[in-house]
């Protein structure tokens, strides 16, 4: 008895050392034997797609790309086959050959459960930028590892979250190879994106093949304000290729031919049940004559989808994209600026190989100043590689404030005047710019053009009962500078303005200077720390009516999360921002999965990152500025919490959020 308690310690040593080596072979595996291999790697891929709507009311109407399946069947079976070309895990590119689906006009619904059929294993993330993986050395810290060996050459390893159940996080096994910490295969459950989910996955056996999956099997379950939708993904990889004749091409027969596993019973009937429908029927003579039918074709099939769908298309030389009419991920709010709304849009079409123009225009409407404002920026791209772009923007910019007019007219007309409330400092700025960018040096981009500014006060008669004048007009032309030396590092940019007066009836003579530096650091894992520095001033102004700066102005149309809460002060006054001829700025935000939030009961399980924000501001005539924060975000809102100082005297505080339902759908 005393010999095997004696002998219990080295037993337990050597178990948790050859824990320790497989762990560290599973987590080296592909730097050690697939390094770079992947580049230029192609495979065919199968996937089949069979999901049920269990229980469905009216709000999945209002679901992005859930629209189609609202009504009419329960069982749906979609499947396409595909060709991939990879030059790294999540950067390929994905040509679809053949596709098959008994969803209504072939329509993409809930296409984000295909990345799913996907996972990258050795990766910091098992899916694009969410989900640390367990077999990633960088997670090991968030997940506790059982290891069981069998005979031969392999071993399960069991793994869990350690300390907290978390949306970042899954727990499963895995069947490691002993030998070299190859995955031969793998099976976990988590949740995400309002998404419960189980994948199994079997590996590839080659050298490269091995870091995708050869099969993969996922069963996701949705649940939302009482619907709920099962979804049964499956994906074949290495399937034959295909001759280059086929490409999208949507046909039953073919895919019935080529289909490299059997339908199971289930998915059989609801194939067979669709062809059966769209059989032509020979014994009736066709009508071609389209019976217009309001509430189908335009209530349902025009307004509906658009309402709360992606708009768009896609060609081999061109595509469009809008964002839906009615997204909640674009409407914002805070105390500062109330509510607004934004709307994205985007268009491209391809000249030739090495030229094509690019449309990105965006909206939106701002309630608490009850002001629509737009950006119409266009991009004529000629020289790609040497990032040879022409710049057309036009805009109505944000409304500007400065109370310099009123202090003149005051001295003018006497102080007993009563000038508030009548938004005499108040102007709408309309802008237009044409640019062109050169990258004379690698890391070295220069960029020269015009920019064009009509200014129109609020209370333009008013003004002019003052003697003032009912626009300004400002034509300078514009040098920046930017500069990046190394590709993740620090960008630096120098712009320089120079007002001239004369033409095209422009009466502000003026010379501005502005230095701006910013750093997004990705520390590991979905860890990241941002910095920006910026400096700007005027060494010529001849009126102080107004002060534009480029990288220090007031934004009414805030961005969310990965936007502008990093870059923006959050609280501060926007006559500030107009009222100084000099700004020195600095702010600083770190960004994890697992600070705070995340340890609190019920709420922590679905916080998916965090943030600690931190911001400085020095102009003349007034105290140091600061600013602190603390936001996180969910798969529902993105919330911030704001609290500014002067100097060490407080000043206000301050809520934002930014709805993020269904942001990657």
């Amino acid at each position: 008895m005393l010999g095997i308690l004696t002998s219990m310690p080295s037993i337990v040593f050597a178990r948790d050392k050859a824990d320790s080596l497989v762990l560290e072979r599973m987590f080296t595996y592909r730097s050690n034997y697939t390094a770079g291999k992947l580049n230029g790697y192609e495979t065919n891929v199968y996937i089949k797609r069979n999901f049920n709507v269990w229980r469905r009311n009216v709000t999945l109407w209002l679901i992005p790309s859930m629209y189609s399946i609202a009504e009419g069947e329960r069982s749906y079976l979609s499947e396409t086959y595909n060709s991939i070309k990879f030059r790294d895990f999540q950067d390929y590119d994905r040509r679809e050959r053949v596709s098959f689906s008994t969803i209504r006009h072939n329509r993409h619904t809930m296409s984000i459960t295909t990345e799913f059929l996907m996972p990258n294993l050795y990766g910091t993330c098992l899916y694009q930028d969410h989900i640390l993986s367990p077999f990633s050395r960088n997670n090991r810290r968030y997940y506790r590892y059982r290891f069981r060996f069998t005979d031969g050459d392999s071993a399960i390893v069991n793994f869990k979250p350690r300390l907290l159940s978390n949306t970042q996080l899954v727990s499963g096994y895995a069947t490691i190879q002993v030998s070299t910490g190859k995955i031969m295969s793998a099976a976990f459950d988590g949740e995400y994106d309002m998404m419960r989910f189980h994948t199994e996955t079997t590996q590839g056996d080659g050298e490269v093949s091995s870091l995708l999956p050869k099969n993969c099997r996922t069963h996701l379950v949705f649940k939302f304000m009482g619907n709920q939708v099962y979804f049964n993904n499956e994906a074949i990889y290495d399937c034959p290729a295909l001759p280059d004749s086929v490409d999208d091409v949507f046909d039953a027969q073919m895919m019935d031919s080529i289909r490299p596993i059997k339908l199971n019973e289930s998915e059989r009937q609801i194939f067979d049940h669709w062809v059966e429908q769209h059989k032509p029927d020979t014994t009736v003579v066709e009508d071609t004559v389209h019976h217009f039918n309001f509430a189908k074709d335009v209530l349902q099939d025009a307004i509906g989808d658009n309402l709360i769908s992606s708009i768009g298309f896609e060609s081999s030389r061109a595509r469009m994209k809008f964002s839906p009419i009615l997204d909640p991920q674009y409407v914002s709010y805070s105390s500062t600026h109330g509510f607004a709304y934004k709307l994205k849009m985007g268009a491209y079409y391809k000249i030739d190989d090495k030229r094509f123009l690019e449309f990105q225009p965006w909206c939106g409407y701002n309630f608490k100043y009850k002001k629509f404002y737009y950006t119409l920026p266009a991009y004529y791209n000629y020289l790609p590689e040497r990032h040879g772009q022409l710049i057309v923007v036009y805009g109505n910019g944000n409304r500007i404030s400065n109370g310099s007019i009123i202090e003149e007219i005051k001295r003018e007309r006497g102080d007993t005047l009563e000038l508030d409330g009548k938004e005499l400092d108040y102007f709408d700025d309309n802008y237009f710019s044409i640019s062109n960018n050169y990258m004379l040096v690698k890391g070295l981009d220069l960029t020269a053009g015009l920019t064009y500014h009509r200014r129109v006060p609020y209370n333009a008669e008013e003004l002019w009962h003052y003697g003032k004048p009912q626009t300004y007009n400002s034509l300078a032309p514009m040098i920046t500078v930017r500069l990046q030396p190394w590709k993740y590092g620090p960008l630096i940019s120098v712009d320089y303005e120079r007002g001239i007066k004369g033409l095209l009836n422009a009466d502000i003579d003026y010379e501005r200077w502005e230095f701006d530096g910013s750093w997004k650091h990705d520390l590991k894992p979905l860890r990241k720390l941002n910095a920006r520095f910026g400096y700007g001033f005027y060494t010529r102004k001849k009126t102080n009516y107004f002060v534009d700066y480029i990288h220090f102005r007031d934004n009414k149309l805030p961005g969310g999360w990965d936007d502008d809460w990093s870059g923006d002060f959050q609280l501060l006054n926007s006559s500030w921002y107009n009222e100084s001829r000099y700004y020195a700025r600095t702010h600083f935000s770190y960004e994890s999965p697992f600070l705070v939030g995340t340890w609190l009961p019920l709420l922590g399980r679905i916080i998916e990152k965090e943030r600690l924000y931190f911001s400085a501001l020095s102009i003349d005539n007034t105290r140091p500025y600061y600013e602190l924060g603390y936001g996180f975000s969910t798969r529902f809102i993105s919330l911030g919490l704001f609290t500014s100082f002067l100097s060490s005297e407080f000043q206000s505080f301050d809520i934002k959020f930014t709805f993020e339902l269904f942001r990657r759908w």
